[in-house]
């Protein structure tokens, strides 16, 4: 049976890797270590995430939410290493603004740019749209691969229990927007008429009647919904066709899916449901990460103790405190054997659901919070 691929190369072999899984299993630390590494490594390298909490800021050490591309600086961890040619860069997605980019892209004239971008259910809508958070972290990874500014691109996905929501979604949202039913009040030039949406919604003869419901429900409500559809309706083809050429791009071999799952048991179906998953979408998933798995028991010596600490215990314990302590202390190593136990199980289920495919690696769990570059590098050693 073959061997399984170092992690790295894997990484290094890709122009883009997407870091996929379920929330809560540390997908956004594993992305920032992987391009770190590959930065490190000399690459050019760009994480970029989806997550709208500060983890990434958080675990680069940087005081921000990276709303724009931002610059890590290394040298810190580079310490007396040569200097090499690689950098670190790192941006959290921001919806609303790729959604402007998007709409000065597509639209065909100033004027329906303009409507578009000043209209009040277009500013409230850009980025809350089902489905045009994952839009808009596609169209902002073609904009980045397409600039050649980088060698690596790491793609932190959003948490979903559904593999296919960040390929898929893309396409849901432009057919709700294509197919809505308001998209029937608009005529072809894109321009809304109260006249033309009574008729339709109403019957002819009734117009009077939609002016009514108009009044009702606010000031000039359905116009205002209706205009901006038939301005928006005129960006649907660009946006589909970019879509497309996006799905296309992931499911070539420039872009490596890497899965981060948890060792826990609870975690082992949804891992499992995701992996599949992905296989029905025609996504092969070359990277597996166990993320925070507990390391091994030690019986430690008293050299181990810590001198302060030794000094604080007391000189003298009579039986019935001794007995209380040694009973303490071994139901907590029996309860920390067995939790160890049933994750060597869980992943020994995940190592034949995958067999020896895709490269494998574990990170153990840390003591210390990733806050900064310097605790990030503690985990490149288990990268490897």
């Amino acid at each position: 049976m073959r061997a399984r691929p170092p992690l790295p190369d894997v990484i290094d072999a890709h122009k883009i890797i997407v870091v996929c899984g379920t929330g809560g299993v540390g997908k956004t630390t594993i992305s920032a270590a992987l391009a770190l590494g590959a930065a490190l490594r000399g690459k050019r390298a760009l994480v970029l995430t989806i997550d709208p909490a500060k983890r990434l800021a958080n675990a680069l050490g940087i005081d921000g939410r990276l709303n724009e591309i931002t610059p890590i600086d290394l040298d810190a961890i580079r310490h007396d290493e040569p200097k090499k040619t690689g950098h670190l860069d790192a941006m959290m997605l921001d919806s609303k603004r790729t959604w402007d980019e998007v709409v000065c892209r597509f639209s065909q004239d100033e004027e329906t740019r303009d409507r578009i971008l000043t209209n009040a259910y277009y500013q409230r809508a850009a980025g809350t749209l089902a489905g045009s958070q994952e839009y808009m972290a596609m169209e902002k990874l073609l904009q980045v691969h397409q600039s050649g500014d980088y060698d690596l691109i790491v793609l932190d996905t959003p948490p979903t229990r559904n593999a296919l929501d960040f390929l898929e979604a893309p396409s849901r949202m432009i057919a709700v927007l294509q197919e809505g039913i308001l998209r029937w009040l608009i005529p072809r030039e894109g321009r809304f008429s109260s006249a033309r949406a009574g008729i339709i919604l109403f019957g002819k003869g009734q117009q009077a009647l939609f002016r009514l419901f108009e009044r009702f429900t606010g000031a000039e409500v359905l116009s205002g919904i209706a205009e901006f559809m038939g301005a928006f309706a005129q960006l649907l083809d660009g946006m589909r066709s970019r879509a497309s050429d996006v799905l296309n791009l992931l499911r070539s071999d420039q872009v490596a899916f890497v899965l981060v799952a948890s060792p826990r048991r609870l975690a082992l179906a949804e891992t499992s449901h995701f992996h599949e998953r992905l296989s029905e979408g025609g996504v092969a998933v070359r990277g597996l990460v166990i993320n925070r798995v507990r390391p091994p028991l030690a019986l430690r010596g008293h050299a181990d103790v810590p001198e302060a600490a030794s000094e604080a215990l007391p000189k003298r314990i009579d039986d019935l405190e001794w007995n209380a302590m040694v009973d303490e202390v071994w139901t907590t190593y029996q309860h920390e054997r067995a939790r160890q136990l049933a994750e060597a199980q869980v992943t020994e289920e995940l190592e034949r659901q995958f067999g020896r495919g895709p490269a494998w690696v574990e990170v153990p769990e840390k003591e210390a919070a990733i806050h900064n570059l310097e605790t990030l590098t503690m985990l490149l050693p288990h990268l490897q």
